[in-house]
Parts: C-alpha cells; sequence; structure tokens
C-alpha cells in the first residue's frame, strides 16, 4: 500500500487564489447608524448589533486571510521540499 502524498500544485494554488479574490472583494459593511434622530431603544440596539456584525465579519475576513496565505506558504514549502528531494534523488543514482 502506497503511502505517498500527491499534492496537485496549480490546483491547490488556483483555488487559494480563488479564495483570495473572493475575501479581497467581499463587502462586509453595514449599515452604521438607522433611524437618525431617532431615538427609540430599538433603533439604539440594532445600531449596535450592526456594530457587532460588522467587526465580526471584520474578524472573519482577516482570519479567513490568514489561513489563505499559511495555506499557500505550506504549498510552496512542499513543492520546494519535493523539489529538493527528487534533485537529491537524482543525484544519488
Amino acid at each position: 500500500m502506497s503511502k505517498e502524498i500527491k499534492i496537485q500544485y496549480e490546483e491547490a494554488e488556483a483555488a487559494l487564489s480563488k479564495l483570495r479574490q473572493s475575501v479581497d472583494s467581499w463587502d462586509a459593511s453595514f449599515p452604521k447608524e438607522i433611524g437618525g434622530a431617532n431615538k427609540l431603544e430599538v433603533i439604539n440596539k440594532l445600531n449596535e448589533l450592526n456594530a457587532q456584525c460588522q467587526k465580526m465579519l471584520e474578524t472573519y475576513q482577516e482570519l479567513l486571510l490568514d489561513n489563505q496565505q499559511t495555506s499557500k506558504q505550506s504549498v510552496e514549502d512542499m513543492e520546494d521540499t519535493d523539489q529538493s528531494l527528487h534533485s537529491m534523488i537524482s543525484m544519488g543514482r
């Protein structure tokens, strides 16, 4: 049984690039202030919830970008390792 790990580098890089583009183009903005001069408690609560949702989406977007970058670096490192091993094996023949 083979325990070889096969990575399709082009596919992985394309998927990570697509993720990056999607996250970069994502508009995570919520209305900052609704109700204008209206001082109803429900309007104040909605404004607070919108601010919390805005912060949550911004944090999620940052996490996605961090994960995308880490994954991209892992794929690049694995490709470099594959190339190094290939060179070492080729020299040994």
